[in-house]
């Protein structure tokens, strides 16, 4: 199972404002729904929110990855947003975050998400990504590194 299979092009975001969780994670849902990726942008965000009351999801190294599983999407969504001058995404190392890799899984299915969380885990800390991402300039460039980096693991 690779990321840059369910990671488009233009899933990529490198235009959102620092705010706080809840603000970067409202922009991320808002400009998925503007680019047809999901409809209900609201009962989304409250799943991503519900989510992160259990605990950030907010990694070591500059990476946060967001997800929650929804009951009518017709398959996984991958998305990334690079912050270039970080937020405070609550992470475990307690650093600011740069990269949020959002990850929309099927309700009834479960299992996927696990093994993409487990994937990006394992793709972060054995790999070069984060810091390689947070020079891209392109959402062409990180989609790149992020094909080469998983070739690595």
């Amino acid at each position: 199972m690779k990321i840059h299979e369910y990671l488009k092009e233009n899933h990529i975001f490198l235009d959102f404002e620092p705010g706080d969780k809840k603000q970067i994670l409202g922009q991320f849902v808002l400009a998925m729904k503007k680019k047809g990726l999901i409809s209900k942008e609201k009962n989304i965000l409250d799943e991503l929110l519900k989510r992160e009351s259990l605990g950030s999801t907010g990694l070591e190294n500059g990476i946060a990855v967001p997800h929650a599983l929804i009951e009518k999407i017709e398959a996984p969504i991958v998305a990334l947003a690079l912050i270039k001058k970080g937020i405070d995404f609550e992470a475990a190392d307690q650093m600011p975050t740069h990269i949020i890799l959002l990850l929309l899984g099927k309700k009834d299915n479960p299992g996927f998400q696990l093994k993409l969380l487990a994937h990006i885990c394992r793709m972060v800390k054995e790999t070069d990504f984060v810091k390689k991402v947070r020079k891209a300039e392109t959402s062409r460039d990180i989609w790149t590194i992020l094909k080469e980096e998983e070739e690595k693991v």
